[in-house]
């Protein structure tokens, strides 16, 4: 089983976003796959129950206590686990680091959203430091690619982080994000083949470094 964290410190990112359609593709390419929201919010949880009957979907199940997250990760017949991870709670942060294979860490094109990344990347290093293995990337959300700041974070230059590169590709600014969160659904279910071939391209990234091997 692989656990893949989507995770930052700052809320708003669109990590729940990000966290429904990637485990939806993984799901689509017949991997069993389950999808556990550790946030309060309990986002991705209303999501699914927002799905329709008949949607293709993976299975979405809360675990928010942080003491609790390891036992009931064990107790799950998965092939890939994405944990959708709360905004400013640092224990169960720690507990989702020490606990994922993974960490994608959301950055939007703020300063803001940089500087909260500091937090989970305090939290990969330290794991590393005392001999654990995680592998881990910023993966850019809601990029427009149009202002100055955007065109920063997208290139990469701002990143100085050892061991923790940058996702060459980007999730751009599209309203069918919204849509489909709103009714229950992925954007794999959608018309718009750009948003789309982005989530594809997230999946074909991870599985070209080999993150997803068992």
């Amino acid at each position: 089983m692989k656990i893949i964290a989507i995770i930052n410190e700052k809320g708003g990112t669109g990590k729940s976003t990000l966290a429904t359609n990637i485990a939806t593709a993984m799901h689509r390419q017949g991997k069993r796959v389950v999808l556990v929201d550790a946030d309060p919010q309990g986002t991705a949880r209303d999501w699914r129950a927002a799905s329709p009957q008949e949607a293709d979907l993976p299975a979405v199940i809360a675990i928010d206590r942080a003491q609790n997250l390891a036992k009931a990760l064990q107790s799950l017949a998965a092939d890939i686990v994405v944990i959708d991870a709360p905004a400013k709670a640092e224990s169960m942060s720690a507990a989702i680091i020490k606990a994922a294979h993974v960490a994608l860490v959301v950055i939007q094109p703020s300063a803001a959203d940089v500087w909260a990344s500091a937090a989970a990347v305090r939290l990969i290093q330290a794991k590393r430091d005392i001999g654990g293995e995680i592998e881990a990337a910023f993966l850019v959300n809601r990029a427009s690619g149009i202002t100055t700041i955007s065109k920063t974070i997208i290139d990469g230059a701002w990143n100085e982080y050892e061991g923790i590169e940058q996702l060459t590709t980007t999730i751009g600014n599209r309203v069918v994000f919204a849509n489909a969160m709103a009714a229950g659904l992925s954007v794999l279910d959608m018309s718009d083949a750009t948003a789309k071939a982005e989530i594809s391209n997230v999946i074909k990234e991870l599985e070209s470094a080999q993150w997803l091997n068992h």
